[in-house]
């Protein structure tokens, strides 16, 4: 959430303090076992399928506790450590995570970073017809042109994440390149095969018109294929309720035009998608917004290409 840009910053204090005497100790000493550091689910899922046939030990860790609510992460000391003295730290870079770019400045340790912002072409947060602006806060915390952070969500732009990776894992474990590479390959074609089939749906639906009774995440994805949507409320927005005007808007956009299908995120509480769908007789479905997943997803090892077919299956059945 926008709004706790500040105390995030201000709480890294205290972190920062503690991870440099945590290093200090160290001795500036490598173990055996390579390290990775990823701030989304996405990330954390492109870093661990690369690296499984390594051959030296490698660790994976996410920062984001698996079904937690990704938008009000505040690193811990202890992550504040694990971000310092790990081999590669992978981070998004937008405005939730200037925790991050903070780390890396004061970081005493030498390592790899990979910012995910300078792989993709980013497109700004927008507010569209019936959704809740966002709110002005006293701490001047709102930006005109915030950048949308969920880059992830288009296939083509999950790739050039994904090479990204590729580069920064084969810098720092060159030995391991034969099987970074092989695995690499096999990510590599489905997610081309995502991009494809999303076309496909695109050409081929009735309507081009998506509701989204909750937050939206989805700007990348609705404009790599020429979808509209309306939606309760930006992606990065701290509400959960919406005002009753825009409930009404959203409840009147689906009669009007006859959608069948209304869309709710991934923990989210439902209660906008159910109060629409009662009221118009549509069905709410969930789409994975990849940011994190449940307990349960991260424990069987979901991948990014399994939870994103599930959502072009639902969007699919949504707009036909």
């Amino acid at each position: 959430m926008k709004h706790l840009k500040t105390l995030k910053i201000l709480s890294l204090a205290a972190a920062m303090t503690l991870c440099g005497v945590m290093l200090s100790g160290c001795g500036g000493g490598k173990s055996d076992t390579l390290t990775v550091v990823t701030t989304v689910y996405t990330t954390y899922d492109f870093a661990k399928q690369l690296t499984a046939q390594y051959e030296k030990p490698v660790d994976v860790r996410l920062l984001l506790t698996p079904g937690g609510e990704s938008h009000s992460y505040e690193p811990t000391p202890a992550d504040a450590a694990a971000v310092q003295s790990c081999d590669l730290f992978i981070y998004i870079g937008g405005t939730s995570e200037t925790w991050a770019e903070k780390l890396i400045e004061t970081s005493r340790t030498k390592k790899k970073n990979l910012r995910m912002f300078d792989c993709v072409d980013l497109l700004d947060e927008e507010t569209v017809e019936g959704m809740e602006p966002e709110e002005e806060h006293d701490d001047g915390d709102h930006e005109e042109g915030e950048i949308d952070e969920h880059i992830w969500t288009a296939p083509l732009n999950a790739d050039k994440m994904l090479t990204a990776i590729q580069g920064g894992l084969n810098e720092i474990a060159p030995k391991e390149k034969e099987n970074c590479d092989a695995a690499y390959e096999k990510v590599h074609a489905a997610l081309l095969e995502l991009d494809q089939r999303a076309r496909e749906i695109h050409d081929n639906a009735e309507r081009d018109t998506l509701i989204f009774a909750d937050r939206f995440p989805f700007r990348y994805l609705t404009e790599a294929y020429g979808w509209n949507y309306y939606a309760a409320f930006s992606g990065c927005s701290s509400d959960t309720d919406a005002s009753p005007a825009t409930l009404s808007f959203l409840i009147n956009k689906v009669k009007d035009e006859n959608i069948k299908t209304v869309f709710y995120l991934e923990n989210s509480s439902q209660k906008i998608a159910n109060a629409v769908s009662a009221a118009t007789g549509a069905q709410a479905l969930m789409l994975q917004s990849c940011n994190n997943v449940s307990r349960m997803d991260y424990d069987v090892g979901m991948h990014y290409q399994q939870l994103m077919t599930e959502n072009l299956d639902a969007i699919e059945e949504a707009l036909n």
